[in-house]
């Protein structure tokens, strides 16, 4: 077609949403044009680089053995109460119903439908490993969609599930797919970094993102200047450096007034903030039940690891009226002098606390601190775990390097969902002994 033909139709102002410069040049252009928030048409010249992407996706999977299928955008709501995800998925998720007044989802991901497919069609281990993959439309409410294409709520998506009846058969189709993802990138001639990454509501043992180095990212990501380690900030590790050993000394109160930030508590009683903890109230958003986080002032609780000691869907601050509910004073909560058990509080003390000799907390009581406090002779906690974000320049754990921190967009996801959703989907099959195993599965998504 001559390009006098072509449907182009350009701008020459900036439209006012657009925020990143890839949302700008798509828009001025004339490649996308934006019909609600988060909804977007693609334009012939659009739709014509859309189609170039999709086919080096199409080819990687077909090279590494996966099958295309195509499933319904249209699911009932009867399979995802059976995976326990119906109750699970909050607003994000499209939910509608027919003229009979039956429950329906758009689909936001499509592991109850395949796995139901499987269980359904599969019965013998001589039939796995089978990987099963599709380019297909998905739907999300997002909260706030924003960067054009970057978060929209309704996007092209490619997501492959694989089924197998070992973990080792699994193993070896992750790291068939992490190579095929690495091969789709470098062939759309982007600078990426695959990191460790937390499974989220998908779920599962393994993860790993794959990351577009760019500063208009929303994901920061932590690399080790020396090693290949790297990880999305959530589930990111650093090494510690311990403060110098002291002799032990005798703990006291302090009145500390209108002091309460962690920051002018250090400066007031000319101290480093590494050696202050300080006492975060959280809650289980699913039970109610509070917790105590104990940090070093110079570290941020990291809420993703935290739901994951927890074990729990969410976690959110307490309030202020929560707090007082507790009998806690807020600005100055510690934990030394308090029955915390009897409060029905649990403490999770991050490992940066242990070691740090006569420290100082919270004195439970307004406008006082105490002094000279120890992990383990004054106080202890129910857990100790890893809590904190990791920060550039701290060491790294696999080697002596430091870590970086960078920008970067999700382009990719691979999970190994282990049992998560075979089980509960009651996708088995008969191994050579003629026993009934499990389905494994692993899932695979770019978009």
């Amino acid at each position: 077609m001559r390009f006098s033909k072509y449907y182009i139709k350009t701008l020459k102002e900036t439209p006012k949403e657009a925020e990143v410069i890839s949302h700008i040049l798509m828009m001025r252009a004339g490649m996308i044009k934006k019909l609600a928030s988060g909804v977007y048409s693609y334009l012939p010249l659009g739709y014509k680089a859309l189609k170039k992407v999709e086919n080096i996706v199409r080819e990687e999977m077909d090279r590494a053995g996966a099958q295309e299928i195509f499933m319904p955008v249209l699911q009932p709501a009867e399979l995802w109460q059976e995976s326990g995800r119906w109750s699970v998925m909050g607003p994000e998720m499209v939910r509608l119903k027919d003229r009979h007044q039956r429950d329906f989802v758009l689909g936001p991901t499509h592991e109850e439908v395949v796995t139901d497919i499987i269980r359904n069609d599969i019965s013998s281990y001589k039939s796995l490993p089978i990987n099963l993959y599709q380019i297909q439309t998905k739907f999300r409410d997002e909260r706030r969609p924003r960067f054009g294409l970057m978060r929209c709520r309704e996007f092209l998506m490619k997501d492959a599930y694989s089924f197998h009846n070992t973990p080792e058969c699994l193993d070896k189709e992750f790291e068939n797919m992490k190579a095929a993802y690495s091969r789709v990138f470098e062939r759309c001639g982007l600078v990426f970094r695959p990191v460790e990454a937390d499974s989220g509501a998908i779920g599962g043992t393994g993860s790993q993102e794959f990351h577009v180095l760019a500063e208009s990212g929303e994901d920061e990501i932590v690399f080790c200047d020396t090693c290949n380690y790297a990880a999305n900030v959530e589930t990111a590790k650093s090494r510690l450096v311990n403060l110098p050993s002291e002799e032990k000394k005798e703990v006291f109160l302090m009145d500390t007034p209108n002091v309460s930030k962690i920051d002018d508590v250090a400066k007031y009683l000319n101290i480093p903030v590494e050696k202050t903890v300080k006492a975060m109230m959280y809650k289980d958003m699913v039970t109610d039940e509070p917790y105590m986080v104990l940090i070093r002032g110079d570290y941020e609780v990291n809420e993703v690891k935290l739901k994951n000691i927890i074990d729990t869907l969410d976690v959110a601050l307490l309030s202020d009226a929560e707090i007082e509910t507790l009998g806690l004073a807020k600005g100055y909560i510690g934990p030394f002098g308090l029955d915390l058990k009897a409060k029905g509080i649990k403490v999770i003390a991050d490992e940066s606390i242990i070691k740090i000799p006569n420290h100082t907390a919270g004195g439970n009581k307004m406008d006082t601190h105490y002094i000279d406090l120890n992990y383990g002779l004054d106080y202890t906690a129910d857990i100790v775990k890893d809590v904190k974000t990791a920060k550039a320049g701290e060491g790294c754990t696999k080697c002596n390097g430091h870590l970086k921190v960078a920008r970067g967009i999700e382009c990719g996801h691979v999970f190994k969902l282990g049992t998560k959703y075979s089980e509960a989907l009651k996708a088995t099959v008969l191994d050579e002994n003629g026993a009934s195993n499990t389905i494994i599965m692993g899932c695979y998504g770019i978009g």
